[in-house]
């Protein structure tokens, strides 16, 4: 899934805001999320991925994102991406 970037500003303050294909709004984009989840094994469950990313120090945004994610197993990274997609 590719995401652009919506808005002005690099600031570190400035909110980051991605439209995913679907239309619809995120605030991280699946390649954030992906970032603190490096080096996970697949398949996983999805206590295990909030689990790796809690470890990682992953921000709130991050947390909050992934604790939208459904309950069940991932097989891969790109699951993960097409579930992020559906989030509003």
């Amino acid at each position: 899934m590719t995401s652009r970037r919506v808005g002005k500003g690099q600031g570190r303050d400035t909110q980051r805001r991605y439209t995913a294909r679907s239309g619809k709004s995120v605030h991280v984009s699946p390649a954030v999320v992906e970032k603190f989840l490096a080096g996970m094994h697949y398949p996983a469950e999805k206590q295990s991925l909030v689990d790796k990313a809690r470890g990682k120090a992953a921000p709130e945004d991050v947390m909050e994102l992934l604790d939208k994610l459904p309950n069940k197993t991932y097989k891969s990274p790109i699951e993960i991406t097409k579930e992020i997609g559906k989030i509003e």
